[in-house]
Parts: structure tokens; C-alpha cells; sequence
């Protein structure tokens, strides 16, 4: 399968997951046609057509032309130039590798992190949230991002892999999404005793149970191992990165009593304490390799042939 086509298909499978509907995401993608149309001159030069088909800014092909055959991936959580130098010494050895996939973005896609952040307003309105209020306390926080993000050198990565010929694209967001809707679906419309029930159901699944052996178990950061969960939501999941910790606040009046999320911020993780709501940690690199794998259990679907090589804190775990 061409990278191009590979990029479609993941693309395809995160609008399916996301939390803002198909029909709203259409919405935005016709606006983005209807705004591309009426550039002209240097902002039409500049503009990144890319935002007229795929509606997560953070997820995108970095190297190569997309017209790429590809089989044999190599798979990484991060994937940075360390691991394009592995990459080069793999295929020094023999070892056949098309592309990179990579999870947490690197070059045009970092730069357009904060782009992605909107998506939490859908996520938080999903259990309850008004718009309103997530869009008032998003908007700084976004703020902080593109200026924090904004300094950075940001192209390194897109350069090492153009120099050492290996095609590459990132799939942060789309993972995210698919990882959000699995755990919204398995606990967040499930009764649980207490906040340890849920940390042996997250443990059943297998790359939770993974990390927990490597010494990365989920955890329980705010409340106890008796307390109990009340109205359980995954709020911290997807969306680019964390949200502010005003949210807390409006989750709290929503009626939550347990938030799951790959990581949370020392001030969330005061704000959930003043708030009176639990917070367990499911391992954040755990959320994203379960997030990988479901994604390329999508994608082999329609290239069944496809291989992975896993590096960087990801391992294959295939699904029925």
C-alpha cells in the first residue's frame, strides 16, 4: 500500500472514533475548502492544503512524498533522530523498513499542536460539560501552548529522516482518539465498586498489563483504593495535551467523580483534590501503545500484509 493511502485509512479510522461526530467534522472540513478558495497571494501560498481533507492538524505524513509502497513499518512511540540512526544501522544489517510511524508528533505536526486542542470541547461535552465553559477556559491554555511550541527547533526530525531516505508520518491524535473511545467504552458506562476495581480491570487489558510488569502500572493519583468512583469519565485522552485544570471545576459541577487519563498535571492533580474528585494515571505510555495497536489493527485490515518493527516503547498487540 502507498503511504498516501495508509495515511487515508488512519485518517478514515480517528474521524470514526472522534468524539465531535462525523457529521460536525465534515462541517469543519467544508469551511477549510471554502477558506482555501478565497486565499490569495502570499496566504494562499503559505496555506497547508493538507486542512481540507485531514481534520487533525497533529497527525500528518512528515517525509517523503506519500507515493511510497510500504510493508514493513518501523513503530515507535517517539521516534527522533536516535532512532532513525537504529533505523539506518537496521537496514545496514538487512532489515527491510518502508516507513516510520510515529506516535507523538514531530515537525509540521508539532507545530500545529495546539490546532488540535478545540477537540476537548466535544470530549468534555461528551460526559456532560456545557460548550461554553470549555471553550472560555481553553482558549489561554491554547495560548500557552502555541507560544511554548512556537520556540522550539521544530524540523530536526523532518530533516534527519529526509537525509536518511526514510518516508514518515505521525498518528497522534487519530491513536488517541481510538484509544479514548476503547476506554470509554469499556469503563465509563460501567458500574465499579471502587477506584481498585478499576485498576484490575485496566490491568486485563494487555498493555496496561505490559507496562505494569516493566514497572509503569496504572495508578490511582488522587482518592484511594476504597473510595468510590461515582460518574467516571476519560477526559484526559485526547485532544493534542492536557487541558487547563479550570476544567476540573466544570467537570465537578457536571457531576464527575473519577477522571481516567494518561497523565495528569500536578496542578489538575490539586485542583481534583480541592474538587473532591479521583484521578487514576492508566500509564501514559501504556494509553499510547494501546492506541497504536488498535489503529494498525484497522490498517492491516486493508493491507493485511503489513509488518511492524517496534521500537521506542511500542509493542504489537493484534486484536480479532
Amino acid at each position: 500500500m502507498r503511504l498516501k493511502k495508509l495515511m487515508q485509512e488512519a485518517v478514515k479510522a480517528g474521524i470514526a472514533a472522534d468524539a465531535r461526530g462525523k457529521d460536525r467534522i465534515e462541517k469543519l472540513l467544508k469551511k477549510e475548502k471554502e477558506k482555501s478558495k478565497k486565499l490569495t497571494g502570499l496566504q494562499k501560498e503559505i496555506y497547508d492544503e493538507e486542512r481540507t481533507w485531514n481534520p487533525f492538524p497533529d497527525s500528518r505524513i512528515i517525509a517523503g512524498t506519500g507515493e511510497e509502497e510500504v510493508k514493513t513499518l518501523m513503530v515507535g512511540i517517539d521516534i527522533e533522530t536516535p532512532e532513525m540512526l537504529l533505523a539506518d544501522r537496521l537496514r545496514e544489517k538487512g532489515q527491510k523498513i518502508d516507513a516510520l510511524m510515529i506516535h507523538h508528533p514531530e515537525g509540521r505536526a508539532l507545530a500545529d499542536l495546539e490546532k488540535q486542542m478545540p477537540l476537548q470541547v466535544d470530549v468534555y461535552n461528551h460526559y456532560g460539560v456545557p460548550v461554553n465553559q470549555t471553550e472560555h477556559l481553553l482558549q489561554p491554555r491554547m495560548g500557552q501552548i502555541w507560544r511554548s511550541i512556537h520556540s522550539n527547533n521544530l524540523y530536526r526530525e523532518e530533516r534527519a529522516a529526509e537525509l536518511l531516505d526514510f518516508p514518515a508520518f505521525v498518528t497522534h491524535t487519530i491513536a488517541d482518539n481510538l484509544v479514548w473511545r476503547f476506554v470509554d467504552k469499556q469503563f465509563c458506562n460501567k458500574e465499579f465498586d471502587d477506584l481498585d476495581s478499576i485498576i484490575n480491570a485496566l490491568l486485563k487489558i494487555p498493555e496496561y498489563k505490559e507496562y505494569a510488569k516493566r514497572g509503569n502500572p496504572p495508578i490511582i493519583a488522587a482518592g484511594s483504593k476504597s473510595s468510590r468512583p461515582g460518574k467516571v469519565v476519560a477526559t484526559e485522552f485526547t485532544g493534542g495535551t492536557n487541558g487547563p485544570e479550570d476544567l476540573v471545576a466544570s467537570q465537578a459541577q457536571a457531576g464527575v467523580g473519577t477522571i481516567l487519563s494518561m497523565h495528569a498535571t500536578e496542578k489538575t492533580l490539586k485542583a481534583a483534590k480541592k474538587h473532591h474528585i479521583n484521578i487514576i494515571q492508566c500509564s501514559h505510555m501504556g494509553s499510547d501503545t494501546l492506541g497504536m495497536n488498535l489503529l494498525l489493527d484497522k490498517l492491516t485490515k486493508v493491507e493485511p500484509k503489513l509488518n511492524t518493527i517496534d521500537v521506542s516503547g511500542f509493542f504489537r498487540i493484534k486484536r480479532k
